[in-house]
């Protein structure tokens, strides 16, 4: 076969780049194919795909197309990090090159809502609750519910007035 011609077609095997339709797809797979940069400058993000069996990090950036390629880390990396979000820096720009600068945070997840309201104006605090409110500290709780019953529980219980103490009530049992 001379050189720069192309074999003979035969039935068994097709001529790439002899139709047009061909040629064309061919073109837009292409077209459509992230490129990467010739020099990778600054940080870029990726993703952390595996950690292969001699430790080392597979790493893809599909901004630039580039999947599972081996990356150097500066930081110990765990293989249930796979699919977390990667900082990359590149050796000497090679985006061939990829190191692990670090693990992207993400975001932690919002607090969740109080079950009270507590508003404090300086003089008084309100605490509302449609069923139950309970303070505890140690042995000791006091605890008031939305039927009306308080209970006071703790291991020494005092109760004292400077003035008339009264203990009202349908009827009042001591002991």
């Amino acid at each position: 076969m001379r050189p720069n011609t192309l074999p003979a077609a035969s039935d068994s095997a097709p001529v790439f780049g002899t139709d047009d339709a061909g040629t064309h797809l061919l073109s837009e797979v292409v077209a459509r194919t992230p490129q990467h940069p010739a020099r990778a400058n600054g940080v870029a993000t990726g993703v952390l795909d595996a950690i292969d069996g001699d430790g080392t990090a597979l790493v893809s950036i599909p901004a630039w197309g580039l999947c599972r390629v081996r990356a150097r880390s500066i930081a110990p990396l765990d293989p249930s990090q796979a699919g977390h979000s990667l900082a990359l820096g590149f050796d000497e720009g090679d985006p061939l090159r990829p190191i692990v600068l670090g693990v992207m945070l993400t975001p932690a997840p919002a607090a969740a809502p109080l079950a009270a309201d507590v508003l404090l104006d300086g003089e008084r605090v309100v605490l509302e609750a449609a069923h139950e409110i309970e303070l505890r500290c140690g042995e000791a709780a006091l605890i008031l519910s939305a039927d009306g019953r308080i209970e006071l529980r703790g291991t020494y219980i005092t109760s004292q007035a400077s003035a008339t103490q009264r203990i009202l009530g349908g009827s009042v049992n001591v002991n």
